[in-house]
């Protein structure tokens, strides 16, 4: 069944013209990210009724995918954890399935430089995704941005929300974190479902940073397609959920933080999705998971 829904994609094709269409440009045909309204508003509406965070539009984080080095490929591909790696940088929704894919970034790349130099973030900044207006969340009159929620890794933006800093941290600020990061697992889950259903990407991958590329965009299509068929999950009560107790304001290990100055706009977006999670639209118990950081 999977075979016959890729095959039109992947199959080689005789033209007149001989038109010459890589295996990567025809995998990228059904990775598209959501670029109508409506798909967005339905990602977040899935989104706010499983996690309890209004206007999110998604998870995003960086994989390293790990490999051969390639031959006089230097320290181009080697990363933090001293290994040879290209990195997928991707976004996904409530049932997991990837809504955005970059392939093919060297290892030694951050991630946050990785999400400025990709299609999402000139997306982003061209307003050309077509995110919905702002909204005001439940019981609220204040409108705020739609936001893709990500580590400590990125830069804050107006439509792109990190944790605050570990060094800044109030009690109002911890319980920020802890719902930001409860839906930001999102992406790190799905990536464990995607290694552990395709089992070659637990394993360093011995061919050519192209090859490695498509195989692993190939891997998202069958891992997109599979998740298709099953509903969003929803999200497991917090005493059910064995990372409840991580520090969310703490830096990860490996992680170099973005040093950019948010701007002041930024800035002010998280401190009202802050506000608004400690008074009305606290949930029951935010303060007890907190309490046992």
């Amino acid at each position: 069944m999977i075979l016959k829904k890729v095959e039109p994609l992947i199959a080689k094709e005789n033209t007149a013209l001989r038109v010459s269409i890589s295996a990567e440009q025809r995998l990228m045909v059904t990775l598209r990210t959501p670029t109508t309204e409506q798909e967005w508003i339905e990602i977040s509406r899935q989104l706010e009724d499983n996690w309890n965070f209004p206007n999110a539009l998604g998870a995003l984080d960086g994989k390293h995918i790990v490999m051969t080095k390639p031959w006089h490929a230097g320290s181009e591909y080697h990363n933090y954890k001293t290994q040879e790696s290209i990195i997928l940088m991707a976004m996904c929704d409530a049932n997991y399935s990837f809504t955005y894919v970059d392939v093919g970034a060297q290892g030694r790349a951050s991630d946050g430089g990785v999400f400025g130099r990709s299609t999402l973030q000139l997306g982003i900044e061209g307003n050309t995704l077509n995110f919905s207006a702002d909204r005001c969340p439940p019981n609220s009159n204040q409108a705020l941005p739609h936001v893709i929620l990500a580590d400590e890794a990125f830069q804050l933006q107006t439509n792109l929300m990190r944790p605050y800093p570990k060094r800044t941290l109030n009690h109002e600020r911890r319980i920020f974190n802890y719902r930001l990061s409860r839906l930001r697992k999102l992406i790190e889950n799905s990536f464990g479902i995607l290694s552990n259903t395709w089992r070659i990407l637990l394993r360093r991958i011995d061919l050519e940073p192209e090859k490695t590329k498509t195989l692993v965009l190939a891997c998202c299509i069958l891992h997109n397609i599979l998740r298709k068929s099953r509903t969003p999950p929803r999200g497991a009560p917090p005493q059910t959920q064995n990372d409840e107790t991580q520090d969310y304001g703490e830096q990860l290990p490996g992680l170099a933080p973005i040093a950019l100055r948010p701007t002041a706009a930024a800035s002010r977006v998280r401190d009202e999705y802050c506000h608004y999670f400690n008074t009305i639209g606290a949930v029951s118990w935010q303060e007890r998971m907190v309490a046992q950081l």
